[in-house]
């Protein structure tokens, strides 16, 4: 179930010399991207993820290779690694008959404010071909999600609590993006106001206010029955 995606370096090996001349050489905007490739890797807990080579490195969650449900100590241990302690209603929420796989950035404990985006492939799905960022995830398992699905073509805005999903807000515009090709879906967060879009088409967006600040882990989330792949996944605080 656990799948690491190590980050994208791009270096090769040379002298100081030389690593020095480039580091003055090279344009900031060149820093940035390379910086963004860097980014922290996404780390499975809910559902059946696994790494793959798309082009570049990237991790794929496949549903149709996922039972359904997760052990106890799996969902135990995840509770352990993520907050450091077993919650009750963590173990609840992650194994409900209505769960979502999920992954997350295990390098990012709190995140509040600010911009997150990943890149995402749409491989396939029974009912609907989709992808999500998640934020604000909880020790008790709970959380916020925007995302993406070819059934409405839009990007909504949900929130996972008490075992189940409920929708806080759908986007107005609907468009149906390219199988098979990668896009990137960014969540732009507030406090509470929470702006959602896909980058290639902005049109494609949702906007809303939370009734909580969503302070928390962060990551991604997809249905049951999807084969998404995600990569390069950025979480940039807001500066203060």
């Amino acid at each position: 179930m656990r799948a690491m995606l190590l980050p994208r370096t791009g270096r090769r090996t040379r002298s100081a010399a030389v690593a020095v001349a480039a580091l003055f050489a090279t344009p900031v905007a060149e820093f940035e991207e390379e910086a963004r490739r860097q980014r922290p890797a996404l780390t499975g807990v809910i559902g059946h993820w696994s790494d793959t080579t798309a082009g570049t490195p990237a991790v794929v969650v496949n549903g149709e290779k996922w039972s359904g449900t997760t052990s106890k100590s799996e969902i135990e241990n995840a509770s352990r690694r993520l907050f450091g302690s077993v919650n009750d209603t963590f173990l609840s929420n992650m194994a409900s008959a209505t769960v979502f796989p999920i992954a997350v950035v295990p390098d990012v404990s709190s995140f509040s404010s600010g911009t997150l985006r990943v890149q995402f492939n749409l491989f396939g799905g029974k009912s609907d071909q989709n992808a999500g960022i998640m934020f604000g995830l909880q020790p008790t398992g709970e959380y916020f999600y925007l995302r993406y699905n070819t059934k409405d073509g839009n990007v909504a805005v949900w929130k996972y609590a008490n075992g189940d999903r409920a929708v806080l807000r759908h986007g107005d515009v609907h468009k149906q993006v390219p199988l098979g090709t990668w896009h990137e879906l960014v969540v732009e967060i507030r406090g509470r106001q929470v702006r959602g879009y896909i980058a290639g088409d902005t049109t494609i967006s949702v906007e809303h206010t939370l009734d909580m600040d969503p302070v928390g882990r962060v990551g991604v989330w997809v249905k049951r029955d999807a084969i998404t792949g995600f990569r390069n996944y950025d979480a940039s605080p807001q500066r203060q």
